[in-house]
Parts: C-alpha cells; structure tokens; sequence
C-alpha cells in the first residue's frame, strides 16, 4: 500500500526516475509545459470545486504520475497491480493534515464557503486578499493530494483571483517565505503571515518591487538548479507601514531600496522612507516605513502592468530591461 518504489522515498512515476533528485530533474521541463498550455487557455474549465481542483492536479501531473487528480485517502491501483493510499499525512514534529474522510468533508466546506461568498468576487483588493489567504490556508490544512499539494494550490487561487477581478502573482513569493507563512497558519493558527503574503503578491507595485530585488539577487548568486532561484532560501518582503527595522543597507533602484536585517531577511521598501542623507551601501539604518507601497502616485494596475516575468511563468514581455531598473 504504498505510493513509493523500494526505496521509501521516491514515488511511483512515469519517468523512470529511480531516485528522488532524478524524479525532480525529468519532472520539471512537464510541468513547465503543461503550465505554459495552463496559462495559454488550455487547462481544465475553472469552475472553482473540488473537480476543477482535481481537473488541475491531473492536468499539471498527467506525465509524471499514474494516480495524478486523484486523493490521496482513495485506494488506487498501479499498472502493475499494486494498490496505494495514504489516509493520514504526518508531520514530523508537526501538525498533521486531514485524515481520511476529513479530506471529502474539508473540501465540501471549503467549496460550499466559496460559493456561498460568491467566490469572493466584488471585493476591494485588500479585502480579497485576506479571505482568499483564510481559504488557502485552510486548503493547505487539508492537503489532498499525496503530491502536488502546493503547485495546484497556487494555480487554483491564481485563477479564483482572476475570476475575481484581481490578481495574485506567487512567482515572486520565496520558498522560505510560503514555508514560513504555511507553518504559521497550520501549527499556530496565525493567519498574520499568509495575510500578509497575499495583499502583497495582490498588489501591483510591491510585485515590482519584489521583482527588481529578486533580479539584483540573481545577478550576484548562483542559481543551483534550472528550476531553483538564487533567493528561494530567503524570507523576501516589501516594508509595512508603521513598522521599524533595521540592518544593512544594501542599494536603491527607482522608487524602491533593499535592506537586510540580522536575520537574513531581505526588506523592500521606498526610497522617501530612508534617512537624510542617503546612506552608502553596506551601512547600518534604521527606519520607520511612513508610506504604504503602492499607494503612491506611480501604481499602476495588474491590467495595465507590464508582464515581464514571474517565477514559473511563461516571460510575457520580452524587453524586460524596460520593466525594472537594476539596484545599484
């Protein structure tokens, strides 16, 4: 009853990979594809249920695994005969996801809450933001798939904020990042972080923020992998206002700065929350975020934003120089 080869770690594929780094390696470049054909208008009809949550596991996974779309806690039958489910999902040192029939019940009341709030269409941004990270954490406290969880978890919500006349743009939100806001959600209850991630990746003008200091990075770091970004290990995020911080300055582009703190975080925030004179880089501040980014008078919206690139998506404007001016 098991959904991996001999040796306990790699699941089953249709790839032939043997071992975990191998399954990742051919995995990619058919994700890559099948998301292309997504955003190209060639993916399942989105009708915001627990079939169109299962229609885009399938389509995403359809060349990697046999069982892609379906539930982890249903008994599925290999090719070769054998059979696999996977009921209850453990954590180590942590809180387990949903068990069994849970998975059925957490989705019914997961969609149902949905529809019954329209699926959150006529909301202003913010306040989209908010319920739609309430909903996704409580998606992610399901995790209904043995695999896969949070690549459909991201497309699913990227879809509903389509629908609902706005936009959530996660290729620019870390691995660190979700991994720190996730855990908060699900084995504290704190939505603070995740609420926070999604007004931010909902608004325009911190996305290009987080853009221009993801791009510095890249040029500095070396990537690990194809599919890695040089700044997937750290804790990214735009400034809020009222807040203080403190730590190393590390350069300016446009409207926008970058400051590093002791943990290893790296802060966006503006250029008329620094102090006078502007500090040179590698100097020690400390600041007050007085503005709230995006508000100034240079935000534009998602419909007229120029889309030059966002992790894991297809490049959508092909002069991106144009897009975002280097940190310097």
């Amino acid at each position: 009853m098991s959904f991996t080869l001999p040796d306990g770690l790699t699941l089953k594929n249709k790839l032939g990979a043997t071992n975990h780094d191998q399954l990742e390696q051919r995995e990619h470049p058919k994700l890559a594809q099948r998301l292309i054909e997504l955003y190209e208008g060639h993916g399942p009809e989105p009708t915001f249920d627990t079939a169109h949550l299962q229609a885009l596991h399938k389509h995403l996974f359809q060349d990697v695994y046999e069982w892609a779309g379906r539930f982890r806690h249903e008994s599925f039958i290999f090719a070769d005969g054998t059979r696999a489910s996977m009921p209850a999902m453990h954590k180590i040192g942590g809180k387990d996801f949903a068990i069994g029939n849970e998975i059925d019940r957490g989705m019914k009341s997961l969609m149902s809450g949905l529809e019954s709030r329209n699926y959150l269409r006529g909301l202003d941004r913010e306040t989209f933001a908010r319920e739609a990270a309430a909903a996704f954490a409580r998606l992610n406290a399901i995790h209904p798939f043995r695999e896969g969880n949070g690549r459909v978890q991201r497309e699913f919500f990227s879809a509903l904020a389509e629908r609902a006349g706005h936009s959530l743009e996660f290729g620019v939100i870390s691995a660190e990042r979700m991994v720190q806001a996730s855990i908060a959600a699900h084995e504290r209850g704190d939505l603070g972080p995740l609420r926070r991630m999604f007004i931010e990746i909902a608004d325009p003008e911190r996305v290009r923020a987080l853009e221009t200091a993801q791009d510095a990075i890249e040029r500095f770091r070396p990537v690990q992998a194809p599919h890695v970004t040089a700044w997937d290990g750290i804790y990214m995020a735009t400034t809020e206002p009222h807040q203080e911080y403190e730590g190393r300055f590390a350069g300016a582009a446009g409207q926008h700065f970058m400051v590093q703190p002791d943990d290893g975080s790296i802060i966006i925030g503006r250029i008329v929350d620094l102090p006078d004179p502007p500090p040179n880089s590698g100097a020690r501040i400390r600041f007050t975020a007085r503005s709230e980014l995006g508000r100034g008078h240079f935000a534009r919206t998602s419909r007229s934003r120029p889309r030059c690139r966002t992790r894991n998506r297809p490049v959508r404007n092909q002069n991106p120089d144009g897009c975002r001016a280097p940190y310097r």
